[in-house]
């Protein structure tokens, strides 16, 4: 299917249709296979051990829509080179690549609709602000979302790729975990500073195995302290619960490399839609089997809340 941008909207704007039934529940499977290849037909999926029928297949060639998260507050030293190296990636996207680009400052915020014109895309990135607070955390759910209800109407591949430079001391949010009794040496939060993050992280992860979207996050800046290493183990267990991941610069110089990797990574992947039996618990698995084909893929999925 090729997608117009008048029909694209057209989707993003219709209403549900109205059903006496209940809709069954259809999951997307985010796969590679080991080889780089194709899928073959004898493909076959499980969902708690029971058989799923495959409903759709869709592979690298297919129509997909990339959404283009900026959350950059920080050192122009890492922020410029991600900037010339995005707008690189983006002028080498094939035809039928649509991206949209946003931000994460304040909310999440559409600089630029999905298009097939790279030139609105690449003038987003370009004049984007270095400015405000860290909004990986408050928008990675929204933006989901956002991508799910786009799945529902419009069953092309779908990636989110979050390009950040985000410190975890420059939330809005406190999530430092101060002493909560400096007189009493046995206070937890003094052993644990970073149980403010990873329960954040924790509970966004769950939230986040309810979507179909796949999330990927280039951090443009390795922090090495404690809080901000539990930061980005956060991070990395976010990316995958989603079927996406985690990739981190060292080095202004590793930005172009990490950045050509995680464009490729998404390009590449395969979207497996499948129709999951009524039955599932709320936390369930899928497994996948290929005859003498080994298979990266997603194989954990909550029916949400």
């Amino acid at each position: 299917m090729r997608l117009s941008r008048r029909r694209l909207i057209a989707l993003l704007t219709a209403a549900p249709a109205a059903s006496a039934q209940p809709k069954p529940l259809h999951r997307r499977v985010t796969a590679w296979p080991a080889n780089g290849g194709g899928l073959p037909s004898s493909l076959k999926a499980t969902v708690e051990g029971a058989p799923a029928r495959t409903l759709r297949v869709r592979g690298p060639g297919t129509d997909m829509i990339l959404f283009l998260v900026l959350d950059l507050v920080g050192d122009l030293a890492f922020v410029d080179p991600a900037r010339q190296s995005l707008i690189s990636e983006l002028g080498n996207l094939p035809e039928h690549v649509w991206a949209t680009v946003l931000r994460a400052q304040d909310g999440l915020r559409v600089a630029v609709d999905p298009a097939p014109d790279r030139a609105p895309a690449i003038a987003a990135i370009e004049n984007t602000q270095i400015s405000g607070r860290a909004g990986l955390l408050e928008t990675v759910e929204p933006a989901v979302q956002l991508a799910g209800a786009l799945l529902e109407k419009a069953p092309v591949r779908i990636a989110i790729l979050y390009v950040t430079d985000s410190n975890i001391y420059n939330y809005r949010e406190d999530y430092t975990n101060p002493v909560i009794n400096p007189s009493d040496s046995r206070d937890l939060s003094r052993r644990f500073p970073e149980g403010l993050i990873r329960e954040k992280t924790t509970s966004l992860a769950q939230s986040l195995a309810a979507y179909d979207a796949p999330v990927f996050i280039v951090h443009l800046a390795f922090l090495r302290d404690r809080l901000n290493e539990a930061y980005q183990n956060g991070l990395q267990l976010m990316a995958e619960a989603t079927g996406g991941g985690l990739s981190l610069c060292r080095t202004p110089n590793d930005i172009p490399t990490v950045l050509a990797a995680a464009f490729q990574r998404i390009l590449g992947h395969w979207a497996i839609d499948l129709e999951v039996p009524p039955s599932v618990p709320r936390n369930f698995t899928v497994q996948l089997d290929a005859p003498d084909l080994s298979l990266q893929y997603r194989n954990r999925f909550s029916r949400g809340k």
